[in-house]
């Protein structure tokens, strides 16, 4: 079926009334080895048949061969992106499709300008982080006019109003997100299991309003209530290394008894790596503070290696990108996994060296966490019909250390 061409300016005028006084910049393409947004393809098929009760009546579109996938992506390379685009691109290659990769900014018009331009190369499904709610009406039609499948990723639909209005088309196959309150929770939990002594805590975070830190923030809090602790300081700008330093020399100075501190989030994650030493800059040992974290940090290691760190959450950048990958393809070749379908992505807990010296090994590696023969078997109902979506999720939410440790034993030894 031939694609309809977007209304690039009705979809610029509702961009503009959306974010009036937004910065903009239309995203360059990068091609990234395989695809371009210049380039059309994309072979599909209507499906026919009956709709399931509280479906839509309009006929879907199933992506047969030689189709394309599009995906909002960073303007940058390092490991950590490059490892998540590369897994998307696995999953979209071996489900018979190609990756086109289209660089965005976090605004407005660039995601809109970023998905016309995919929308008009023919792509069969988009998936993207988009930078606010408000955009999502905007990009739903775009996709439900042109029936291109929208997936997000490390994002699920907070506003209702916007919620019920994407999860209304046939076209909006699903979300991957973290669950932020639990990994805060759980990590300070874990602390408080090593060390039942903390009473006195100390918060970095980022400034009130960014989501991701909030629900951090709110998990740490309940586990501190739980066990009896108190949150006596906080400081929400930890930009680099040098302000890490003050904070902790800071907050021994007006709290001497300080028991541990609670990382939430930081905008540079070398800031985190830098607390050991400011705690040992303040004459204070692993014996007096210990940290916890629910970001991971630039080098884990480091972190255990001084003895400070008792624990530590992260490694969901790939596991994400991955499952949004999983909603996108299964929903393009006709089987979606949920009506829309919503995963709840499993952080990684590190408590030990050991740990964090697998996670180099099983994540950071040359093997990807998922290869191609298992994203065949365990991923996609196209090349293993006998998969249910139950089957899929579980694969996907599965995910850890352990499990990577149990699948991938005989690749990594060899």
């Amino acid at each position: 079926m031939k694609k309809r061409f977007v209304a690039f300016m009705a979809a610029g005028i509702m961009a503009a009334s959306l974010f009036a006084g937004c910065g903009s910049s239309d995203g360059a393409s990068t091609d990234t080895s395989n695809g371009s947004a210049a380039e059309t393809s994309g072979n599909q098929t209507e499906d026919t048949s009956a709709p399931e009760e509280g479906e839509s009546s309009e006929e879907l579109v199933t992506a047969t061969e030689d189709f394309t996938i599009g995906f909002l992506d960073m303007a940058f390379d390092a490991p950590p992106i490059v490892r998540m685009r590369e897994l998307i691109r696995s999953v979209v290659e071996t489900a018979g499709g190609e990756l086109i990769c289209e660089v965005s900014e976090a605004s407005a018009e660039s995601e809109i300008n970023a998905c016309e331009k995919l929308i008009s190369a023919g792509v069969s499904g988009i998936i993207m982080s988009p930078s606010s709610d408000a955009i999502l009406p905007t990009i739903i039609s775009m996709c439900e006019e042109n029936q291109v499948y929208l997936t997000l990723t490390f994002r699920d639909i907070k506003d209702e109003e916007v919620k019920s209005i994407v999860e209304a088309s046939p076209y909006y196959a699903g979300s991957a997100f973290e669950d932020e309150y639990t990994a805060g929770y759980n990590v300070m939990t874990t602390g408080f299991e090593k060390n039942p002594d903390i009473k006195q805590v100390a918060l970095i975070a980022l400034p009130v309003g960014d989501n991701t830190s909030d629900d951090r923030v709110a998990g740490i809090q309940a586990a501190c209530e739980e066990n009896g602790a108190e949150i006596v300081a906080e400081v929400r700008n930890i930009e680099q290394a040098s302000d890490a330093v003050d904070a902790v020399a800071n907050f021994v100075a007006a709290y001497p008894d300080l028991d541990c501190i609670a990382v939430a989030s930081c905008l540079d994650t070398s800031a985190i790596t830098a607390l050991p030493e400011a705690i040992k800059a303040t004459g204070k040992t692993a014996d007096d503070i210990c940290i916890v974290s629910s970001d991971g940090g630039a080098d884990l290691t480091k972190l255990f290696d001084y003895g400070y760190a008792i624990s530590v959450g992260g490694g969901q950048l790939e596991i994400d990108r991955g499952a949004a990958a999983a909603i996108c393809l299964n929903a393009v070749t006709g089987n979606k996994l949920g009506e829309p379908v919503k995963i709840s992505i499993p952080y990684m807990y590190f408590t030990s060296v050991e740990d964090v010296e697998d996670y180099a090994i099983y994540v950071e590696g040359d093997t990807p966490i998922w290869t191609a023969d298992e994203i065949a078997e365990h991923i996609l109902i196209k090349t293993n019909p006998d998969l249910t979506p139950e089957d899929v999720l579980e694969f996907i939410t599965n995910y850890s250390l352990d499990d990577l440790r149990e699948r991938h034993a005989d690749i990594v030894n060899q």
